[in-house]
């Protein structure tokens, strides 16, 4: 007897057409790889769509000060990247100690061809109060042609 023979007889050796048991892991099916490439797939236009897509607000809008005149009238100052070829519209609110608002208003900035991407347009605006105000800050900016809803 050889001495593969003797330990296969000794410790239970398995035939070599039996085949190898099952590791634990499971295949994924058909169905479900096609599933899975699809989905991908499908987040990666996502991804793309909203990663491509224009910037639907203005970039580089920031407070600048604020002067307090006197109970019915605030005035804010905020800078905000000018566009080359879209009007934007800014709403420009005051607040009182509480944090209420006491005076709102929205100020249109119009295209600029010549707008350079580097240097702000500083934009001061008055805003009527019904009290004294605590403060005056731009809200928000938008694009005139993508409507606030």
């Amino acid at each position: 007897m050889t001495a593969t023979a003797d330990l296969s007889s000794r410790y239970g050796g398995r035939p070599s057409h039996v085949s190898p048991p099952p590791s634990g892991r499971r295949r994924m099916s058909r169905p479900a790889i096609i599933a899975t490439v699809v989905g991908l797939a499908a987040a990666s236009g996502v991804a793309a769509w909203y990663g491509l897509a224009p910037n639907p607000t203005p970039d580089g809008t920031k407070d600048v000060g604020y002067e307090i005149v006197d109970s019915t009238l605030t005035r804010a100052t905020f800078s905000v990247q000018p566009d080359d070829s879209r009007d934007i519209v800014c709403a420009v609110r005051a607040v009182n100690a509480h944090d209420a608002v006491v005076g709102f208003t929205e100020i249109d900035i119009p295209a600029d061809p010549a707008a350079d991407s580097s240097t702000p347009q500083v934009v001061t605006t008055d805003i009527a109060t019904t009290q004294l105000a605590a403060s005056g800050h731009h809200e928000s900016c938008w694009y005139a042609d993508d409507p606030q809803i």
